[in-house]
């Protein structure tokens, strides 16, 4: 059973890694926006899809660890209290090093998102200030296709032939 165990904290240290590699990409992301290369911030955002799979794939053992520790609804931080007793001090430093790392993800990923919306906002002004449509201000977020143009009649098919 103390396997059980041994592998959750494997799982918990895996995922500590991985959000330091997120806060990293998140870093890199920044790093380009600011920079305005979009191809590395492109490879950036294929990288953090990737390592979201791996997320899911992550999740899914923990679950399974979880039911075999008899601790479904149990949150991350009361969880080191149903370790054995000698595992119980390695349990919480397991956890408080992830909360801390999943923290400076989160600071770190904010960062990005603050860096990327102010792009955003200065590519729409540009775009408004070429002569181009501005944003739509309501509808909520994400991309709304400008209408088809009309085709002239020359470049029409008849296909009743």
């Amino acid at each position: 059973m103390e396997d059980v165990y041994q592998a959750y904290l494997a799982l918990l240290r895996s995922l500590g890694e991985s959000m330091d590699q997120l806060s990293a990409l998140a870093q890199k992301k920044v790093a380009a926006a600011n920079g305005d290369d979009l191809m590395a911030l492109d490879e950036v955002m294929k990288q953090e899809q990737a390592m979201t799979l791996a997320f899911r794939g992550m999740e899914q053992t923990r679950e399974k660890l979880l039911a075999q520790m008899n601790c479904g609804n149990v949150s991350l931080s009361r969880l080191p209290e149903r370790f054995p007793p000698a595992m119980q001090g390695p349990a919480r430093e397991a956890v408080a090093v992830l909360q801390k790392q999943y923290q400076n993800y989160q600071k770190e990923s904010e960062a990005a998102r603050v860096v990327l919306e102010r792009h955003l906002r200065e590519i729409d002004a540009i775009i408004t200030d070429m002569g181009g449509a501005p944003a739509p201000q309501q509808g909520g977020p994400g991309y709304v296709p400008p209408p088809p143009p009309d085709t002239p009649p020359s470049m029409k098919t008849d296909f009743r032939a």
